[in-house]
């Protein structure tokens, strides 16, 4: 298996999919998920192929919804069962329909704080406890709704 983070998305200097289109093939390209939605997967003369976004955020998060079971799968590894915790949200999250978002939180005495500044931020995840999960037909959370927290 090939990992790339970077460059998995149609910019000029993402180039991933126009090599999988000319030496293998692309298996998918692009999902409906936030942080995440550049990811590709495809296939080089047998050889896995999968291209993360280069952006902190939208890795760590394919990192361990992606990235991480299929890695586990391949090497015959039982699924990691993350530890979760409800807790209320401390404001109210607008979300967007038809994306399955994943939004990183740090966690303290029972509230869930979104730690997210900016998509190429690396401290969206240095000061995360693990993410809330909104799906794709939620387009707001008020604040103090009960969420449920994965941690990393």
């Amino acid at each position: 298996m090939i990992v790339f983070t970077g460059g998995s998305s149609v910019g000029e200097r993402d180039l991933i999919l126009d090599l999988l289109e000319k030496r293998g093939k692309v298996l998918f390209h692009g999902i409906m998920i936030k942080p995440g939605k550049p990811t590709i997967l495809g296939a080089v003369g047998g050889v896995v192929v999968l291209g993360m976004p280069g952006y902190p955020t939208s890795c760590l998060s394919n990192g361990h919804l992606i990235l991480e079971p299929f890695l586990r799968k391949m090497t015959r590894l039982p699924a990691r069962r993350r530890e979760t915790v409800e807790a209320r949200v401390d404001q109210r999250i607008a979300s967007m329909i038809g994306r399955h978002q994943f939004r990183p939180v740090k966690v303290e005495d029972g509230h869930a704080q979104l730690a997210f500044k900016e998509s190429g931020a690396i401290t969206n995840t240095s000061e995360a406890d693990g993410y809330i999960e909104i799906p794709a037909d939620v387009d707001l959370i008020e604040k103090d709704e009960w969420v449920t927290a994965t941690l990393f």
